[in-house]
């Protein structure tokens, strides 16, 4: 059976694939996450960008089979903020999305490590956090749920009751918006083929 080859390390991602059961595998590599341009308009571009470094990345190690990469961002009053350093980054974080809304951008793209070509899309979801108190704060920071998590919070977990609504795709929140991937998939004819294509091969 053919399977998809995830650019990526992020247990969400894997978890989502999971249960979406598409079979696939993981061969991430590091690349350059610099942001240069903290604009909106950049957002988008900036993340699909990195989701293509990501992507290429792992098809170089391969010679066949389609590769998904994929970058999230949290965007608020005019900042990036990608995971935290720290707990003190994280807290910081914690207050600023504090009652207010943001956007949380994924740039995804899929590859054919065969030829090179590749489809993109980027998706925005927009989040409105209550009001949180000191404490909460503390805890959730305690609980070093935040770690790893672009703006210090996973919407998959305790973070949820932080939620007061979303407007957009919950998937995107969670690091990987299904419906742009399974619209990318299906351009590549991936569903209509699958268990068609030739085993995925190593370089």
């Amino acid at each position: 059976m053919d399977r998809l080859i995830l650019a990526s390390q992020s247990p969400r991602r894997r978890q989502i694939l999971e249960q979406l059961r598409i079979p696939f595998l993981v061969r991430s590599a590091e690349v350059d996450e610099k942001r240069y341009s903290e604009r909106e308009t950049r957002v988008r571009s900036l993340v699909m960008l990195i989701s293509k470094r990501k992507a290429r990345a792992a098809a170089n190690h391969f010679s066949n089979g389609l590769v998904l990469g994929a970058d999230t961002v949290v965007f608020f009053n005019r900042r990036v903020l990608g995971q935290p350093r720290n707990a003190d980054e994280a807290r910081k974080y914690l207050r600023m999305l504090s009652g207010n809304t943001h956007q949380v951008y994924s740039g995804i793209c899929v590859m054919n490590s065969a030829d090179g070509s590749a489809l993109f899309s980027c998706s925005c979801t927009s989040v409105r956090f209550r009001r949180l108190s000191e404490q909460q704060i503390r805890s959730y920071i305690e609980g070093e749920e935040w770690s790893g998590k672009a703006g210090a919070y996973a919407i998959q977990g305790e973070a949820a009751l932080f939620v007061e609504c979303i407007t957009g795709s919950f998937y995107n929140v969670m690091g990987l918006p299904v419906e742009e991937l399974y619209r990318l998939l299906s351009r590549y004819g991936y569903f209509s083929s699958k268990g068609k294509f030739t085993p995925i091969e190593s370089r």
